[in-house]
């Protein structure tokens, strides 16, 4: 089974950043920064079927693998249909 460790962008109500495994909170941080090292630090302990999910600015979830690199498939994004407006 694979294990994803997920950090969001925002802080929780608590003002700390979670980080999730499969969608259960394991623990939470002070900083995102070390939220992202923790998340880093159990995915690489946990192996090579380990990811890391991390949330941007945007709003949109992209996929880490668990040595903090895109991973070298990424699944491909939905096709847009874009129309110039005059």
């Amino acid at each position: 089974m694979s294990r994803i460790y997920e950090i969001p962008y925002h802080p929780d109500d608590s003002h700390s950043w979670p980080v999730s495994l499969n969608g259960q909170v394991i623990s939470r941080f002070d900083s995102r920064f070390e939220a992202l090292r923790s998340a880093v630090n159990r995915a690489s302990a946990d192996g090579g079927d380990a990811s890391i999910g991390i949330e941007g600015a945007d709003g949109i979830w992209r996929p880490f693998g668990s040595d903090a690199k895109r991973p070298a498939r990424v699944p491909p994004m939905p096709g847009r249909k874009l129309r110039a407006v005059r």
